[in-house]
């Protein structure tokens, strides 16, 4: 879809790197929490490439939280940055929203090669 496209439908176009920007500045502060499924990917990808667990596939937002709290269960964050993500993550409420953007969101999390840098 063409951004003139979703122009017309009424949509919005999200920049993904303004996603991973919220992301990397909330997860200097305890008190953040995540405002949409756009940043929920992108920390779910990013979560899984600090950890180096396997992702789950991307089949709906509700799922893809869910498989990630469980991968999470047993792992020990490395610093406050990841203990701030993974409580947004854990009290996110997640919607239905599952477009491109999401998905190229949680693809940048999982290919990440500089997290925390602005």
């Amino acid at each position: 879809m063409s951004f003139d496209s979703r122009i017309r439908k009424g949509g919005y176009l999200m920049v993904p790197s303004l996603a991973r920007m919220s992301v990397i500045i909330k997860s200097q502060h305890e008190t953040s929490v995540m405002t949409g499924n756009y940043e929920m990917a992108y920390i779910c990808g990013l979560l899984c490439r600090l950890t180096g667990t396997v992702p789950p596939s991307l089949e709906t937002p509700v799922q893809l939280q869910e498989d990630m709290m469980k991968l999470l269960e047993n792992y020990s964050p490395e610093d406050d940055r990841e203990k701030v993500v993974i409580k947004m993550l854990k009290f996110y409420k997640p919607d239905g929203l599952l477009d491109d953007q999401v998905r190229e969101l949680y693809r940048m999390g999982l290919e990440e090669k500089t997290p925390w840098k602005r």
